[in-house]
């Protein structure tokens, strides 16, 4: 609705998981160069945590979107509900692999076959559990501690990344066969408020426009009240924009943010 008002190409303040609006804070940075570093380096398992709506979904995503024109197979899963069967069957699916033996031994046999051909075809395995913390049953923990087995004398054939809310760090904390075979563990915290103030303004450039349209004072408000959380700057901010193009003002300005909070 309010896109030609503002002189912008598309809404910049979506919540989808868009890799063009990635905005690479510090912490988002080093995030992704260490989640990038458990695969390259095939450290076999990497733990990505943060708060509800910091961006770790979106930092995967961009990461994904990095590796389309490398040799890496991908399994992508965010619904992990599985029982142990179907853990390896939505493994092998999002692999786009055929299964002829669907009893729980003949899905690992079959995953860990996959595995040894990729690498024998110079190409990595990579399977990511978002919202790993929705994982009902400790089973399930022990079962992705096993696809850690994938192995030669010398390298992991196979690298796991979960990635979830600050729980899941508690939970895979007090599983120590797992814990300790993560390499990489990292938690975001949320932004601070020069990168809350960045954030703003680099969606609003990826979205076309280059003037900021906020206010100083409007963002620091804006920081303060979503706590540097992403997910509820977006939310503040394009209700912000909306509100605008329903009063036609030129700025939005702290009085502005406070009457859409």
């Amino acid at each position: 609705m309010y896109t030609e008002y503002w002189q912008l190409t598309k809404r910049p303040f979506e919540n989808a998981p868009d890799p063009e609006f990635f905005y690479p804070s510090p912490e988002h940075e080093e995030a992704y160069i260490r989640m990038l570093y458990a695969l390259k380096e095939n450290k076999g398992a990497a733990l990505l945590t943060g708060e509800c709506g910091s961006g770790k979904t979106l930092l995967i995503r961009v990461l994904v979107q990095a590796l389309e024109e490398e040799k890496t197979k991908i399994a992508f899963l965010n619904n992990p509900r599985w029982t142990p069967t179907e853990l390896y069957n939505d493994i092998l699916y999002q692999l786009e692999e055929d299964v002829s033996d669907e009893s729980h031994f003949g899905l690992m046999r079959t995953l860990g076959e996959v595995c040894y051909r990729n690498f024998m075809e110079g190409e990595n395995t990579l399977v990511i559990i978002d919202e790993a913390q929705l994982i009902r049953d400790d089973l399930i923990f022990e079962e992705l501690r096993l696809l850690l087995n994938f192995q030669l004398n010398d390298r992991f054939l196979l690298t796991l990344f979960l990635v979830g809310q600050p729980e899941l760090r508690e939970r895979v904390m007090a599983i120590p066969q797992l814990e300790q075979r993560l390499s990489i563990k990292f938690h975001l915290h949320n932004m601070d408020l020069e990168s809350s103030c960045d954030y703003i303004s680099h969606r609003l450039q990826v979205a076309g426009r280059e003037e900021n349209m906020f206010t100083k004072e409007a963002m620091n408000f804006i920081h303060r009240s979503s706590h540097g959380t992403p997910r509820r700057i977006n939310n503040i901010c394009d209700m912000c924009l909306l509100t605008g193009f329903g009063k036609t003002v030129d700025k939005t300005d702290l009085d502005m943010v406070k009457s859409v909070i």
